[in-house]
């Protein structure tokens, strides 16, 4: 488990778009062999889906050999209903159709049951070789996805029932509190471990004590991201608000551990390599030197002798793609300053 703290949700936003982007382009996906993404709702990712949608148009990111698929959806809404998941990816997310997958409202095709679609959504993330990247937040009691308090951590992808105190919060989304659904279809925390990597992102007060929660404390049920510490590739990216509980010692010790954009481990100031190199051309190692620094993220020392060695050059192996361009979408503004969040919702033990 790693830890990337920073001051505010942009920058923590932003190194959270920089390694997505890092992934992607170091895994260098084509036709054959594509990059499964899974991704959140809420508004906890609007800022980071921004920033994607930004530095695709400017050609640093393609999605053309990218596949997505989503954590959670409603059971009973239909893919145009404006609260349903889907609208929410195709108004902040907008990739080809072909290319991302959610879990079905509604049943597709008709008159199979919701257990159904979960089995086939099970069935269609081993065809695809399974989550490269998984990238979501954290419920303000600890849940990811729809595994609320109490769930299996070895459970897959299921039908959820939604208690009322969740329906009550989720109420405000809705024109009548009575179209609130009362099921949803979560991918499982079983099914969430099985992803190579995982990236959380935690912003703002109050998910201070659930960050806590999970990093910290043992392993329990009652905090269904503390699952995440058995999981040896997931990083917290965090401001300084939802890091805020955690002890010193904790931020120190995870955050020396992240390992370096392009491969290495690193020391308390940058990783092995970056350290390594500034250190052959006989200058002292500052802070901010590292690929890992926030604002660097992808980025390393330049190792051309030809050039100023204090300036920094991308060797992230960016391949540009004329297509698979994310839309960048006006009404994220409006969005972004909302705290609601749809995805993460607090709600009791089942």
């Amino acid at each position: 488990m790693y830890l990337s703290n920073h001051p505010t949700k942009e920058e923590a936003s932003k190194y959270v778009a920089s390694l997505i982007i890092n992934r992607i382009n170091t895994f260098k996906p084509n036709q054959n062999r594509k990059f499964v993404l899974c991704l959140p709702t809420g508004s906890t990712p609007l800022l980071v889906y921004k920033e994607l949608a930004r530095r695709c148009e400017g050609g640093e990111i393609s999605f053309e050999h990218v596949i997505t698929i989503n954590l959670d959806e409603y059971v009973g809404l239909s893919s145009d209903h404006p609260q349903s998941y889907y609208q929410f990816m195709e108004e902040n997310f907008d990739i080809p159709s072909n290319q991302f997958h959610l879990l079905p409202g509604l049943p597709i095709p008709p008159h199979t049951t919701p257990q159904e679609s979960c089995a086939s959504y099970e069935s269609l993330i081993t065809s695809l070789g399974g989550i490269q990247l998984l990238f979501m937040g954290i419920g303000e009691n600890g849940h990811i996805a729809f595994n609320e308090p109490c769930s299996s951590f070895r459970g897959r992808t299921k039908v959820v029932k939604l208690n009322e105190d969740t329906r009550r919060v989720n109420a405000r989304f809705f024109d009548d509190p009575s179209e609130v659904p009362t099921h949803a279809l979560s991918m499982g925390i079983g099914t969430i471990l099985d992803s190579h990597e995982i990236v959380v992102l935690a912003i703002g007060q109050k998910k201070a004590e659930a960050v806590r929660k999970a990093m910290e404390d043992g392993v329990n049920h009652l905090c269904p991201a503390s699952a995440l510490q058995s999981h040896e590739n997931v990083i917290f990216v965090t401001d300084d608000e939802a890091s805020q509980n955690l002890r010193k010692t904790t931020k120190d010790y995870l955050a020396s551990q992240i390992p370096c954009q392009r491969g290495s481990m690193t020391s308390s100031i940058g990783c092995i390599e970056c350290i390594g190199y500034i250190g052959s051309i006989g200058r002292p190692v500052v802070s901010g030197d590292c690929c890992r620094t926030s604002g660097n993220q992808g980025r390393a020392i330049n190792t051309n002798e030809d050039s100023d060695p204090t300036k920094q050059v991308d060797h992230s192996d960016i391949t540009l793609l004329s297509k698979g361009k994310i839309k960048i979408d006006e009404k994220l503004d409006s969005k972004i300053n909302n705290d609601d969040d749809q995805g993460d919702q607090d709600c009791n033990c089942l």
